[in-house]
């Protein structure tokens, strides 16, 4: 079995992170598509696996966008794939229609997020019908949370009796090993001392784009309050501002020029600030599950995140975490003060919290569940096309 996972930048590859080391051990042969960038030969190197750059835009783009097309119609016509795994937004429509367009047996669209929910006017009407369209054309649709395809369904991007969530959902499991509380504090040893940080200091973390729709602008606001009022708190961003969506630019400065918040950037190992945070904020406005959630949470840190869907799946309210109304910096502030102020029910979301990671998320049962759900669909679709054939 030859299978493609393609998504749009190379950076979403991670999250594909020892799948395609255990397809390949398995018998198939994995091949990695995505615009050109030193991350996907990178990680490319780190499976095992060939990888092939093609240019795509993240935005709506005709010209460029119908080029690419073209590009990866002959590129799927030459690699003749069984299987193609088509992830995000723009490549999950690219790689549907080039999949459709060159016979491949299996197109699968991996639904990560909806990204329309944070767009209004025109934007939003053709970003939801890239969604139904895409969904229409693959032979199956996986989705990272039930929440999110639930939602999928309500807002007409869904055909009727697509869409399944693999185990417990997430996009590809949580290893608790690698994710060791242990490990983590240890790691974090050094990157306190560079910043100043000292034991004790409580820390607001934050992993991910630095972006409006990651709720960046509350959790400025929460953090302007906090502050104030716990004067050895610090806020620990890691991640890189994004131009796509950018947030306002006098936040931009808010963050970069206070001496108590700490901006990483972007990192290719996240542990060792997860074992400098007391407790990990996630105020996003859409999210498909909040893989850093499982991440912070395998390394015993507690979470505040806004109660939507994908993030719904991550967090049991009150009992892996806090969930609060997006767009709330009020109730963002109050949640995080409790957990930085109370120790004892903190330390008893994160038990928890690592005990389901450890329970529910183990990345070998969900690689295993999409093996089968590859050949169980390769088989049935071979099994179809024989049929007609005979017809």
């Amino acid at each position: 079995m030859k299978v493609i996972h393609a998504t749009t930048v190379p950076q979403t590859l991670a999250f594909l992170s020892g799948q395609c080391e255990y397809f390949t051990r398995r018998g198939a042969e994995v091949v990695l598509i995505s615009s050109p960038g030193p991350r996907l030969q990178t990680f490319a190197q780190s499976e095992g696996v060939p990888a092939i750059a093609v240019p795509m835009s993240r935005e709506i783009r005709p010209l460029a966008d119908a080029l690419a097309l073209l590009s990866i119609v002959r590129l799927l016509r030459r690699l003749r794939p069984d299987v193609v795994h088509a992830h995000t937004p723009k490549a999950g429509l690219l790689f549907t229609v080039a999949a459709r367009m060159a016979g491949v047996p299996v197109c699968v669209y991996q639904i990560h997020g909806l990204r329309f929910l944070t767009t209004m006017g025109a934007r939003r009407v053709l970003l939801k019908a890239a969604e139904r369209l895409t969904s229409t054309l693959a032979h199956s649709v996986l989705g990272v949370s039930a929440s999110v395809l639930a939602l999928a369904r309500a807002e007409k991007v869904l055909p009727r009796g697509k869409g399944i969530v693999l185990g417990s959902g997430s996009v590809n499991g949580v290893d608790s090993e690698h994710f060791s509380p242990t490990l983590a504090r240890t790691m974090a040893t050094g990157a306190a001392e560079e910043m100043g940080i000292a034991p004790g200091d409580p820390v607001i973390g934050f992993v991910g784009r630095i972006v409006i729709d990651k709720g960046i602008v509350e959790l400025a606001a929460a953090w302007s309050q906090i502050r104030r009022e716990i004067p050895r708190a610090r806020l620990l961003i890691v991640g890189a501002h994004d131009d796509t969506d950018p947030i306002p630019s006098q936040v931009r400065r808010a963050l970069e020029e206070d001496p108590r918040i700490h901006l990483i950037g972007e990192t290719d190992d996240v542990r060792p600030y997860y074992g400098l945070m007391t407790v990990l904020a996630l105020p996003s406005y859409r999210e498909g599950f909040g893989q850093v959630l499982l991440e912070a949470n395998a390394c015993r840190v507690a979470s505040v995140a806004s109660d939507i869907p994908g993030i719904r799946d991550a967090v049991i309210d009150g009992v892996t975490g806090r969930l609060v109304p997006v767009r709330d910096a009020a109730a963002l502030t109050s949640a995080l003060s409790v957990l930085i102020g109370d120790t004892e029910q903190r330390e008893r979301l994160a038990s928890a919290a690592r005990q389901r990671v450890v329970a529910d998320f183990l990345p070998s049962e969900l690689w295993s569940a999409t093996w089968d759900h590859d050949n169980e669909l390769l088989g049935a679709r071979r099994g179809s096309r024989l049929r007609n054939t005979k017809g």
